[in-house]
């Protein structure tokens, strides 16, 4: 991962901001991954703030996609270096196209109580076979060998026969046990990137279960365009990506053409680590498009 993720600094860009360069893997066919954009740019942001601060939170937009192996400017803004908070925006370029643009804020840590809600009931990684259906399904919308080689999933069976996903008043959870394979440096900032690539990996497809009940049922892939909007990420508290991680995911709505997806890690001795959110372009294959702003417009003057 360490490797996966590597940066360079680049300097001073024209505009006065320092700047690192990168590589992506894929996502999709000729398209980014755009949860290693994220990570990288996670990445830089953290290079330019002082070794006692750690991230607590990131806001990403995705503006574009981009293109595997070709090289990413990572530019970095200093929005504010407080006593105890930082801010940084983060804008991904490549050849002069904006890929992205991340605000991260970081801390210095603090002491005091501290409260969570327990992790759900699950059976542990080592129970799970490395090689099932479940692993296969996860596996077959993810076509990058570096993602493969990168990460390592225990999907939790027996939550239905969809994919893994339980059904909750319209509502799909997904549960998984996820870690990066192999060690990752000690380094804070490389873990919580680290969080950060595998925190794309699948949500958009737990935000696509439930709607595609609404279009006769199907696979995401075959029925839907799906891609990411935006992504949050908030740190709750320190954590080993090289170690398995708990990673429980649902989607309370979709409609309108997108679909929210929520997700929580863990680690396997219960401590909740990070929360994620993700807001996903959902959009029919082939469909027509309908113009809605009359039913809008009615909408808005019947408030």
């Amino acid at each position: 991962m360490d490797e996966l993720l590597q940066l360079t600094d680049a300097g001073i860009a024209l505009d006065g901001t320092p700047e690192f360069r990168g590589t992506c893997c894929a996502g999709g066919p000729d398209r980014t991954y755009g949860g290693h954009v994220v990570a990288q740019a996670l990445l830089a942001a953290h290079r330019t703030v002082e070794p006692v601060r750690y991230v607590n939170s990131l806001h990403a937009y995705f503006l574009s996609m981009g293109r595997p192996g070709a090289e990413v400017q990572y530019r970095v803004r200093i929005l504010r270096d407080g006593g105890t908070y930082a801010l940084r925006e983060v804008t991904a370029f490549q050849g002069g196209n904006a890929l992205l643009t991340l605000t991260a804020s970081f801390k210095k840590e603090e002491f005091g109580p501290d409260r969570h809600i327990a992790m759900p009931h699950v059976p542990t990684p080592e129970s799970l076979p490395a090689h099932s259906e479940s692993v296969d399904r996860f596996w077959s919308g993810i076509t990058s060998s570096a993602i493969r080689q990168a990460v390592q999933v225990r999907p939790i069976s027996g939550d239905s026969a969809d994919d893994d996903a339980a059904d909750h008043g319209g509502g799909r959870d997904r549960r998984m046990w996820i870690r990066i394979a192999g060690d990752v440096s000690s380094d804070l900032g490389m873990h919580s990137a680290a969080l950060a690539f595998c925190s794309d990996l699948t949500l958009a497809r737990t935000a696509a279960l439930g709607h595609l009940e609404l279009l006769g049922g199907g696979s995401p892939p075959q029925k839907l365009f799906l891609t990411s909007l935006d992504h949050a990420v908030w740190f709750h508290r320190p954590c080993r990506t090289d170690e398995w991680l708990l990673f429980v995911q649902r989607s309370p709505t979709s409609g309108d053409g997108r679909g929210l997806a929520i997700g929580e890690f863990w680690t396997r001795t219960g401590v909740l680590v990070a929360t994620v959110t993700q807001e996903v372009l959902l959009r029919e294959k082939h469909a027509p498009t309908i113009d809605t702003r009359p039913k809008l417009a009615a909408t808005m003057q019947a408030g």
